[in-house]
Formats: C-alpha cells, structure tokens, sequence
C-alpha cells in the first residue's frame, strides 16, 4: 500500500516527464516554479483561474499542470471532487454550493504538496516548448 507522498510523487513524476508527439515537455521548471506562491497569495481558486485563463497560449504549460493537478486531486479524499478531472471543472465544484471551506482548505493543501513535487521534476526550460501550445493533451494516469 502506497501513501499520499508516494501517490503524489508518482502522479506528479508521470506528468513532469510527459512530452508531446514532437518530444517537448508540456510543463516546465518555469511554468511551475512560482506557482505554489501564487496559490498561497491569492488562493487556489484564484490561481487556477489565472492559470485557465481562455486565450493565454502562454499559460499552456501551467494549464496542464493544473489540470493534472485537479486529476490527481479528484482521486484522493475530498468527495465534491470525485470525478473533477480538469481545472475548470474543479473550480466549478469548490465554488458551488455543495462545497465547504474545508473542502477547499483540504483542495489547497493537497494541491501545493503535489505543486511541490511537479517543481522538483519538471524539465528545465526548453526554449519555446510551450508557446506555441493551444490544446490540452491528456496524460496517461
């Protein structure tokens, strides 16, 4: 059996190393170095929706960390985000209704565990890697 830190160091390596059909690593040490403070600054919510920000080619690398990020969170003890695989879908939930401020405080705290695993392994920059990047690929679990 497993434990958390085991659970998030695997998921996180699985996304770091992931490369699209060209070989370029979809996130990079730059795309997540500072997002962790980002999240303590302003709050989970309001760093993922910085991060998912309709339009931003830039972002693409953070983008699919976050939805990475809302993959793994959507399997490992918080119920509202059963199934909420993507970033925009986990936003959706913890801003709802049916979602308390632990949810959220559990969301957050589990989300910069994972954030500082992905820092550790992602690739160094790779010059325009994601810049061109508009769609999100799915990565393998």
């Amino acid at each position: 059996m497993q434990n958390l830190d085991q659970i998030r160091a695997a998921h996180a390596l699985a996304t770091a190393t992931f490369k699209d059909p060209s070989g370029k690593f979809h996130v990079t040490r730059a795309d997540v170095a500072g997002f962790p403070a980002l999240i303590i600054q302003n709050g989970l919510l309001s760093a993922f929706a910085y991060a998912d920000e309709v339009g931003k080619t830039t972002r693409a690398g953070v983008q699919f960390a976050c939805d990475r990020t809302a993959d793994h969170l959507s399997r490992h003890g918080i119920p509202v985000l059963n199934s909420k695989t993507t970033a925009r879908e986990l936003m959706n939930a913890l801003s709802s209704g049916s979602a308390t401020s632990l949810d959220l405080q559990r969301a957050t705290s589990e989300a910069l565990a994972y954030f500082g695993y992905l820092k550790r392994f992602a690739a160094k920059d790779q010059p325009g890697a994601n810049a061109t990047a508009s769609a999100r690929p799915s990565c393998p679990s």
